[in-house]
């Protein structure tokens, strides 16, 4: 496995910064990931935004290790998916996505759960968040079920999908954006 690492440039008073990724998301990269943007970030981004960008990466990632229909067939995990990730930064922004092939279930199933949790405010998530939390874990989910209304409640941003046919395949894009502070934290 290659693994990248941040391509940044220092023209102007905020790094501009990108992060690509085209592979398999099983632990063994999520580790690699977590551990080498700890040791980055100071250079691209405030202890904030590396906890929101960290958070929002780990949870794109693993869902594509578990969910992607493209397997790394030579992995027993359970997730190792392949797919696509990244992570774009500028002055006013750091967008975080990741594109893979899923089952038409899983397009239905996760674009109505976005269309849901995106529609609700502060308040309702962190309600929607504590009731998740009492509740036991979807079947058909990995977790518990709360990871896009954490993201969501940490980016404070909807999360925007896209559904696309390339391949014969059915894949879908999931994109984040965290809105950048100034750097003088």
């Amino acid at each position: 496995m290659s693994f990248p690492e941040f391509e940044i440039t220092n023209e102007t008073e905020t790094p501009v910064f990108s992060y690509l990724y085209e592979g398999v998301c099983n632990g063994n990269f999520v580790i690699k990931f977590t551990e080498y943007l700890s040791d980055v970030y100071t250079t691209v981004m405030t202890p904030r935004e590396f906890k929101i960008v960290l958070f929002c990466s780990n949870e794109l990632l693993q869902n594509t290790g578990f969910y992607s229909i493209n397997r790394d067939l030579n992995e027993m995990s359970s997730a190792a998916g392949i797919g696509k990730f990244s992570i774009l930064g500028n002055s006013e922004k750091i967008t975080i996505s990741s594109e893979n092939a899923v089952s038409l279930s899983q397009v239905n199933k996760v674009t109505a759960k976005l269309d849901e949790y995106n529609s609700l405010n502060a308040d309702e998530l962190k309600t929607l968040y504590k009731q998740k939390l009492k509740e036991d874990s979807p079947e058909d989910s990995k977790g518990g079920g709360i990871g896009f209304i954490e993201i969501l409640r940490k980016s404070k941003n909807p999360v925007i999908y896209s559904v696309f046919e390339k391949d014969n395949s059915i894949f879908l894009k999931l994109t984040i954006t965290v809105r950048r502070a100034s750097h003088d934290e």
